[in-house]
């Protein structure tokens, strides 16, 4: 797991990023590249709508790619292509896989756990936690767990207390004003207070073609899940003291958008709704009788139950949990394992 400190504007930020593991980057792009050579014409296509999309919305994420690739000595165009490998099918598929919880309560307050599964057999030489310090204005200051020469954010928390989980959600379709899915990911911790402000932040946005579930917490208890969809969001405030979430949809309206079995095989995974289930199943027989507690979670995290295991070790079409993240607003901590949780400690990280 590397550990990274960033500090200034976007473009700062961005090189500090890319200076500080050049090695890393190059094994991640290698892993995360599209399948198809960049330089052909729908590849050109495709960088050029999401290049289009960002400039109009987020150009500050455009910069920042522009400093991860002078600091790291890549193109412009590969940065783009890794992190948006949600809209572009890479050498990795295009699906990693994950599993939220949400505790209403715990000794720390309101928790959120997640597990992040990959594909890549090499995946703990680019996995990172980052300390973003923007400049005043540009905005939240915030930890998150993501990979190496991206801005993904499997999980985080910001210095106002808002904390996310992200897990990806297999739907389809496009709209004129979508934008890649990690512009509004990450973006929950970088412009958004609390739980209000990120649900009504989202609403302001469509996502381009690849959907995803975000499962919020803060510092004042609020607790939600929100999935969001091309054209399509639902939010979820839980009714009982725990949320779960896999990579079904699981809203009515967002469940229109999703990809049939026959669809998800063909690009590259024909078991994922089949996956998601099994491991959704498993987690409403494991948190609904658990303590609602650090260690309790933990547990849930390293589960290698036989049906549906939530730190999984690659029986599932090679997939893999390579490291799990969870997160307390109201105490301003974030715990991350370094490699696979059952072999891995938390450790403690404070905003």
């Amino acid at each position: 797991m590397i550990h990274i400190q960033c500090k200034g504007s976007a473009y700062q930020i961005g090189k500090q990023h890319g200076q500080f593991c050049p090695e890393a980057i190059r094994t991640s792009y290698k892993a995360w590249a599209p399948v198809n050579d960049l330089n052909t014409r729908e590849m050109q296509r495709e960088i050029t709508l999401a290049e289009k999309r960002l400039s109009e919305r987020f150009p500050e994420i455009l910069e920042e790619m522009q400093g991860i690739a002078d600091g790291s000595n890549l193109s412009l165009n590969q940065i783009l292509c890794m992190n948006c490998e949600f809209e572009m099918v890479s050498t990795a598929h295009l699906l990693p896989s994950c599993s939220n919880i949400g505790f209403k309560t715990s000794e720390y307050g309101v928790l959120l756990g997640k597990t992040a599964d990959w594909y890549p057999d090499n995946s703990h030489e680019f996995t990172m936690s980052q300390h973003f310090i923007p400049t005043c204005g540009n905005g939240y200051e915030f930890l998150n767990f993501g990979c190496a020469g991206t801005l993904w954010s499997e999980g985080g928390l910001n210095k106002s207390g808002l904390a996310m989980v992200l897990n990806g959600l297999p739907t389809t379709g496009s709209s004129t004003n979508s934008v890649p899915t990690l512009a509004l990911t990450r973006g929950v911790l970088q412009w958004c207070r609390d739980v209000k402000d990120a649900v009504d932040w989202l609403d302001k946005y469509d996502v381009l073609n690849w959907g995803f579930n975000l499962t919020l917490a803060d510092k004042s208890g609020a607790l939600c899940y929100i999935e969001v969809a091309p054209g399509r969001q639902a939010v979820f405030y839980p009714t009982k003291d725990y949320v779960i979430h896999t990579n079904h949809c699981l809203q009515e309206s967002v469940l229109e958008r999703q990809l049939a079995p026959d669809e998800t095989a063909l690009i590259g995974y024909p078991d994922l709704l089949h996956n998601s289930k099994a491991r959704y199943d498993n987690l409403m027989q494991l948190v609904p009788k658990s303590p609602r507690s650090l260690d309790s979670m933990i547990a849930i995290l390293r589960n290698r139950s036989t049906a549906g295991a939530i730190s999984q070790a690659g029986e599932s079409h090679g997939l893999k949990t390579v490291y799990a993240v969870i997160v307390a607003p109201e105490a301003g901590i974030l715990w991350g394992s370094k490699g696979f949780p059952p072999e891995s400690p938390f450790e403690s990280h404070q905003i």
